[in-house]
């Protein structure tokens, strides 16, 4: 399998790589991972080369045209297409698709050459590829063409994406793959990481608007300190959203007690965790947290209000993201007092949380994922599709310039839309 990758960067979809790249080796069997843009976290990449190959978009085209691999941009520039479809076929003739631009790139080798090959699009985030308002080529025509794709090669990673994604597009997804977002689960019986007695509330996770669990909790916090007067609130990433939460902590006169610690490194996760006496966020940082022994709040993304669906315990299945009307909602701040008054209540909400956590092991993912490998999938309407690839870029190019001027933000922003349907 080649996973189709935007970029190397610290975020989700990376470690998610590096995860399932490391099962896969565990099993004898390696995987490639070609990167699009030439966005790159040299840590990381390290890390992933011990357990796939790494490939770079930009080294199948002109050296010339280098440049226009530092942003999305590249998918629609020249490249060596014999060359790529060689590589596909290293890995078992099968792409795995990670975004749309990777959906893009793909169609377009699809449309020069004829040659057959396997494709398969995970969704990652819900907006990836289902959003609305955003009137530019590129982004219309990979909706459509994820509408034609076979519902038997999309990956989701809870129910609430496959029914919102089924409601959306209008076709059932019965037939695809439904796997946890994996994360590795401790090996060694291991005591509990957190403290009850702790003053330290953590968030790990780039700072997007969408992640509206950082705000909340920064506005929760003068209630919370009633309580708790020693109580801080840990902020470990970066992203465009830190600017406002800034400002939000200087309304609330609370910068000792918001800390922003900026990136870190993967491995450090664990260390930074230790000692904490709750975690808040969203993705596999929730389900990581978890899984080392940390009662962790979920933070539903784009949520308006101060709720949640409780600890991560709490939940049924594997969804636990988005925010769905039918899902039963907590005030934040109840399910927080509950651990900090309360030492039994901090244990029993640890414990669950880290027995839910068993249920994301990367070994259920890498089991979906090998069971796709070796299905048969008829990919003619797909492949049947229209497409210019020359319409498509002069169209990225022009959302590009109009972001560039602030003009517009609907692609970019995308992701802060929230449950569609």
């Amino acid at each position: 399998m080649l996973f189709i990758a935007n970029v190397l960067e610290l975020n989700g979809g990376t470690t998610f790589i590096l995860r399932l790249a490391r099962e896969f080796n565990e099993r004898k069997a390696r995987v490639g991972v070609l990167v699009m843009s030439d966005v790159i976290d040299q840590g990381l990449e390290s890390k992933i080369r011990q357990y796939a190959d790494i490939y770079y978009l930009k080294d199948y085209s002109s050296r010339k045209l280098s440049s226009g691999f530092r942003s999305p941009l590249g998918c629609f520039l020249p490249f060596n297409n014999s060359e790529l479809i060689k590589l596909i076929e290293l890995y078992g003739s099968h792409a795995h698709v990670m975004g749309v631009f990777g959906l893009l790139f793909i169609k377009r080798l699809c449309a020069l050459i004829d040659f057959r090959f396997k494709v398969s699009f995970g969704v990652y985030h819900q907006n990836e590829i289902m959003f609305d308002g955003v009137p530019y080529y590129f982004a219309n025509k990979a909706k459509k063409l994820f509408s034609l794709l076979p519902a038997e090669s999309v990956v989701f990673f809870n129910e609430k994406n496959m029914e919102s994604y089924q409601a959306f597009y209008g076709k059932s997804f019965s037939g695809s793959t439904l796997v946890p977002i994996g994360i590795e689960i401790p090996k060694k019986k291991t005591e509990l990481l957190g403290d009850p007695d702790s003053d330290r509330l953590i968030s790990i996770g780039n700072l997007h608007v969408f992640k509206a669990y950082n705000r909340h909790i920064i506005s929760l916090l003068p209630e919370l300190k009633k309580i708790r007067p020693n109580l801080i609130y840990e902020i470990y990433g970066t992203g465009p959203y830190k600017s406002e939460l800034l400002k939000l902590v200087s309304s609330l006169g609370l910068e000792s007690s918001v800390i922003f610690k900026g990136a870190i490194a993967y491995e450090e996760i664990p260390n930074v965790l230790k000692g904490g006496l709750a975690f808040v966020g969203s993705g596999t940082a929730v389900v990581e947290s978890s899984a080392l022994g940390l009662p962790s709040i979920i933070g539903i993304e784009s949520a308006p209000d101060p709720v949640t669906y409780g600890f991560l315990g709490d939940i049924e299945g594997f969804s636990y993201n988005e925010l769905a009307a039918n899902q039963s909602t907590y005030l934040i701040t109840d399910k927080l007092l509950s651990i900090i008054k309360s030492s039994e209540e901090w244990q029993l909400a640890a414990s669950s949380c880290k027995s839910k956590a068993q249920e994301f092991s990367i070994e259920h993912t890498a089991n979906g994922f090998m069971k796709l490998e070796e299905s048969v999938i008829d990919f003619e309407l797909f492949r049947a599709e229209d497409y210019s690839n020359f319409f498509a870029g002069l169209s990225f190019v022009k959302c590009a310039v109009k972001y560039k001027f602030g003009f517009d933000k609907e692609f970019i922003g995308r992701r802060d839309q929230g449950t569609l349907a």
